[in-house]
């Protein structure tokens, strides 16, 4: 069976020990080859995931951890600044697309509008932003602020959107001329002082770059409550969502399509895009002999750590047996929260056995032509649009694997491109169908 669309693959990780899944920086130390905080690690990365025609590198980021469990085990702490990386990858790169995650809490919009638009020009048209509001209390005490409730963080994300667009609009197509002879730069009728003045945000303009390859950054976003899908309705060109269940996947795209058209968007001009993290092995035993072997290194309290990091709440301090409806509202990633409440009333330590370790899930473990049917069923019957993979063990060899195994099934089947047919990563993301 073919598909007259192809999926679309990003490559999730943090400038850190480990992206989601906790302590897959444990790994055989005769097998590794650097360390992540040396450049050539994610070099190899970045090689190998345009070797296998991926969309994007994704990056996500964030300023707190620091705790006792987050320090014992590296659960996202500590994370560098994975803007530092993106032009030394876009260099040994041609085609690979990057998305930065930053912060409108945290950045000033002037700032982030010139650092993306600055980065779209380095990379030559392949820079994605993905907008987060910042979810945990904690990156508030590192600032020394404290974080505006959740629904006015999207509320003033909505305002720094339309104050970083207008930004990046502040100069015309043609403004730059260049013309040596009458020694004029750019028209300065061409040019435009914006004089933004909102409730929480300000700026003269122009922006001081020039326009950028794509003109604007590929927008990407994550948020799954009500509140989140109103402002990804507005803005998004990609949104992340949990995976693994078709029927949720097709309520989540009905219900962003219908508040799309009420703002005048077509929903085709959105993607959505699951999680995923397959262990991907030559035979069944194997990848099942790898799969136990990933669950049984993660501490329940490792697990349970991360979700603290989430959810802004410090769980650690709770009994394992504490029923997610004993928490009562959620000020983090509450999308996450209702996705396990959804499954029933489990503890917490239920939830902590499979927290974003796709290692506990039965169909995303195998060989590549099963989990290329879990993927495919997800594609067709969910209408997802593609998948992101957070690496389960080393990542320069979980994606070495994806690529050598996985992907040539997915290209046998259709499913993926077989060659990158733009330059940019908004054209990558347009690729709809095989070239």
């Amino acid at each position: 069976m073919t598909s007259k669309r192809l999926m679309h693959l990003t490559g999730f990780m943090l400038y850190g020990p480990a992206p989601h899944t906790q302590l897959s920086w444990v790994y055989p130390v005769e097998k590794i080859r650097h360390q992540w905080y040396e450049v050539e690690y994610w070099e190899e990365i970045a090689r190998t995931l345009e070797e296998g025609l991926f969309d994007a590198f994704f990056f996500a980021d964030g300023w707190a951890g620091g705790g006792e469990a987050d320090i014992r085990w590296a659960i996202q702490f500590p994370t560098h600044d994975p803007l530092t990386l993106i032009p030394r990858l876009s260099a040994v790169t041609d085609h690979l697309g990057f998305a930065a995650t930053m912060s409108t809490t945290f950045y000033p919009p002037y700032m982030l509008a010139r650092k993306l638009a600055s980065l779209d020009h380095v990379t030559k048209g392949r820079i994605g932003w993905n907008i987060v509001t910042s979810i945990n209390d904690a990156e508030g005490r590192n600032f020394g602020t404290v974080l505006p409730p959740h629904d006015e963080r999207y509320d003033r994300a909505d305002e720094y959107l339309d104050l970083v667009c207008q930004l990046w609009d502040s100069w015309d197509p043609d403004a730059m001329v260049m013309d040596m002879e009458n020694k004029i730069f750019a028209d300065p009728a061409k040019v435009h002082r914006i004089r933004f003045k909102g409730k929480w945000y300000s700026s003269a303009g122009p922006l001081n770059v020039i326009p950028s390859p794509q003109g604007h950054p590929v927008l990407f976003q994550a948020g799954a409550s009500d509140r989140g899908r109103d402002f990804a309705a507005r803005w998004a060109e990609c949104v992340f969502a949990a995976g693994g269940q078709p029927e949720k996947t097709l309520a989540l795209r009905h219900d962003l399509a219908a508040r799309m058209e009420q703002l005048g968007r077509d929903p085709n001009d959105l993607q959505i895009i699951t999680a995923c993290g397959p262990v991907v092995a030559p035979s069944q035993a194997e990848a099942a002999e790898r799969a136990a072997e990933i669950s049984e290194r993660i501490p329940t309290e490792a697990a349970v750590a991360n979700m603290s990091g989430h959810w802004n709440v410090d769980l650690t301090r709770l009994p394992p047996n504490t029923r997610l409806s004993e928490l009562g509202d959620v000020d983090g990633t509450r999308g996450m929260v209702e996705l396990y409440r959804a499954d029933g009333d489990p503890t917490l330590a239920d939830v902590a056995r499979q927290y974003l370790n796709m290692a506990g899930q039965e169909a995303f473990v195998g060989t590549p032509a099963k989990v290329a049917d879990t993927l495919q069923w997800l594609f067709e019957d969910g209408r997802i649009d593609g998948f992101q993979f957070s690496p389960q063990w080393y990542a320069p060899d979980y994606y070495r694997d994806i690529v050598d195994l996985l992907i040539p099934e997915l290209q046998r089947r259709g499913l993926t491109r077989t060659g990158y047919t733009g330059r940019t990563l908004r054209g990558h993301l347009a690729q709809n169908t095989p070239n």
